[in-house]
């Protein structure tokens, strides 16, 4: 298999239909209402996706009655956790059959590898006034180091491009790669081109 593709931000069903005949692993439907890119879950359920390609909801410190909300109403795989005030406060069973990521900077990851029961995680830069969409690279050289130290599969995320994503897949070997900010026209609308471009660069890798 080769690199787990996610096309994050996705705000329009116009571009969700034609990201989607390109045909990446997952796309991202920020449900942070601070956000630039959120949609609320009600609109996402009405988007239709075709099999295969996973939908995943980005949350910032949510509360599990959030999660499940928006699980249920968007019809989410998965559930992509930022920034959580006490991540043993989400109970697994509440969420059979969905996956659950931990977002995390590299720093933050390597402090906190232990005794968390999330499925995959998810580097990116930090910025204290936002989450993802900044345009910022993380520290390739850390992700490398955690990619070949953990078990557990890592997403890296954090200012990639059609141009800088074979180097970074070459450099880190994540399992896979996650892109929003890199392939937008502005927050919320796509390029469609560059995300055509970028999703041909990952399947090259």
């Amino acid at each position: 298999m080769g690199v787990f593709v996610k096309i994050c931000g996705i705000c329009s069903r116009s571009d969700l239909g034609q990201i989607s005949a390109f045909r990446p692993d997952a796309l991202g439907f920020i449900q942070w209402p601070k956000s630039k890119r959120y949609v609320d879950s009600e609109t996402v359920g009405q988007w239709e996706t075709p099999e295969g390609i996973m939908r995943i909801g980005v949350f910032v410190d949510p509360s599990e009655s959030e999660l499940a909300h928006a699980a249920q109403f968007a019809r989410l795989d998965g559930l992509q956790i930022h920034r959580i005030s006490n991540a043993c406060k989400i109970d697994r069973d509440l969420f059979a059959g969905l996956e659950l990521w931990r977002a995390l900077s590299p720093d933050e990851l390597y402090f906190q590898r232990s005794g968390t029961p999330f499925d995959r995680y998810l580097l990116d830069s930090y910025d204290p006034k936002t989450v993802g969409g900044t345009g910022q690279t993380c520290d390739w050289s850390k992700a490398q180091a955690l990619v070949q130290s953990m078990d557990a599969p890592i997403l890296l995320a954090g200012g990639l491009t059609a141009e800088n994503v074979a180097e970074a897949i070459e450099q880190v070997h994540p399992w896979g790669v996650d892109v929003s900010s890199g392939v937008e026209i502005e927050p919320g609308v796509k390029d469609i081109e560059k995300v055509e471009a970028f999703i041909a660069a990952c399947r090259a890798s």
